[in-house]
């Protein structure tokens, strides 16, 4: 056989070996898959039967495919023997016995892939792909939750910001870190969720400030040549240049400081905005937790049902870290508890993975446990929502003294202010009513934006 033949015969192996991989990782994912519906039905939940006949084809056809892959793969090896054989077929007749063939495949999701089987067997690898094919797309477009290939949360490429801004203080701020400058930044991005390193961030922060030093000059130069007067907008300087810049020269110092110090203060803003969503969630999430707990679930499963749902989207969040740590890391159950509690936004939810782990050290009743944190939490909750109750209660007293009484006992004065000579400013009437309106307006958005803000941090 010559070497042509020989390396073709190679690959054409290699390609069966990687096809075969590929469906035993999805046929293990999806027995994984019917795990956890197994458990979501011990929990209470009815699955549609037709999802289950689905998986259970699916694994079907795919263990098909490999039993046809199987049968041509001692040809193969055959013709990739060292020693030579006493032919018993005529020569080439293992080779003829084969076809290879390539087409789209649904399991690697590859535009062309390469398969070598015997000819005999061709047709029928090709009905068991096509049923594949069938079944696989099916599940995707009705049952996408549980789609064995599905990534809900892509691996993002570094942007160009972050390249651009490591590139230029990389060094600087990675000796920034190493000297123990910003020793909490690392714990308050991973707390805040936000996908950067450490040095990263502050090179992004130092970046920044570098943008907005260019812009405090280009502000400086427009104080300096312009004025910014009303009634002389972007008209020449009356003032000399010298006492100008003295007046502005500080804004060249202070944007760019400021910028840095927001930058770097961000991320433990977005920590109390997360935990507060989380504390939201978290009263809810644990009683559904107490009830996968008691139908006898495995104790990591009780997290995996969570995470597939979507009601708890921030406390969902958490739970993946989780996982991740079980699943990619290795890590048991109680040793990725208690790692996770020391970097989750809430300390309500630290307490609970805290408290999981030490019941289930303990051997103490998962049920039980997270029964009474349920209970817990639920009256933290109501206590919370009354004093909501109560402010709102006091802003609604607050709005109708300030926006509906005090306009019209301001009208009251500028009408008695218009008919006395002694208090009478010289305005017209219309011009009382407009100012009466303006400053209605502006109290209203002031008062919806406090009232905005304050609901964010309830």
């Amino acid at each position: 056989m010559s070497d042509e033949k020989i390396i073709s015969n190679i690959e054409a192996l290699k390609e069966n070996v990687k096809h075969e991989r590929e469906i035993i990782k999805e046929i293990s994912s999806i027995f994984g898959h019917l795990d956890t519906v197994k458990d979501l039905e011990k929990s209470g939940y009815k699955i549609n039967q037709e999802e289950r006949k689905l998986l259970e084809n699916t694994v079907k056809s795919l263990m098909s495919q490999m039993n046809i892959i199987n049968d041509s793969t001692p040809d193969l090896v055959r013709t990739l023997s060292l020693f030579k054989e006493v032919p018993s077929k005529k020569p080439e007749q293992a080779k003829q016995d084969l076809v290879s063939f390539k087409y789209n495949s649904p399991v690697t999701e590859a535009d062309r892939t390469m398969v070598t089987v015997k000819k005999s067997q061709k047709g029928k690898f090709i009905k068991e792909l096509s049923l594949t094919d069938t079944t696989i797309n099916k599940l995707k477009k009705k049952y996408h939750f549980l789609e064995p290939n599905k990534k809900e949360e892509q691996f993002k490429k570094p942007s160009l910001y972050a390249k651009t801004s490591n590139k230029l203080f990389s060094e600087v701020s990675r000796n920034l870190v190493k000297k123990g400058y910003f020793m909490d930044l690392t714990k308050e991005l991973k707390k805040a969720n936000m996908p950067f390193l450490s040095h990263t961030y502050i090179s992004m922060a130092f970046f920044t400030a570098l943008i907005s030093l260019f812009v405090a000059f280009a502000l400086l130069i427009i104080l300096l040549f312009f004025s910014l007067s009303p009634l002389n907008f972007f008209g020449p300087v009356e003032e000399s240049i010298l006492i100008r810049f003295l007046k502005f020269f500080w804004i060249v110092i202070a944007i760019p400081i400021a910028t840095f110090f927001i930058l770097a203060y961000y991320p433990s803003i977005e920590k109390k905005a997360i935990e507060k969503k989380i504390n939201q969630e978290l009263p809810f999430v644990s009683i559904h937790m107490a009830a996968i707990a008691g139908s006898n679930v495995e104790p990591t499963n009780i997290f995996s049902i969570i995470a597939l749902g979507q009601e708890y989207p921030y406390t969902r969040k958490e739970i993946k870290k989780i996982l991740n740590q079980i699943n990619l890391y290795g890590y048991d159950l109680v040793s990725a508890l208690r790692s996770s509690a020391g970097f989750t936004a809430s300390s309500k939810l630290s307490e609970l993975f805290s408290g999981f782990a030490t019941t289930i050290t303990s051997g103490g009743n998962l049920e039980a446990f997270l029964a009474k944190r349920a209970d817990t939490l639920i009256f933290d909750y109501k206590t919370e929502s009354e004093k909501a109750i109560r402010s709102a209660e006091t802003f609604m007293d607050i709005y109708i003294s300030v926006v509906i009484a005090a306009p019209m006992i301001l009208t009251l004065l500028l009408v008695m202010m218009s008919i006395s000579p002694a208090l009478n400013f010289g305005l017209e009437p219309s011009a009382m009513n407009m100012l009466i309106l303006l400053a209605v307006a502006l109290i209203n958005i002031v008062f919806l934006v406090f009232l905005h803000l304050r609901q964010q941090n309830l």
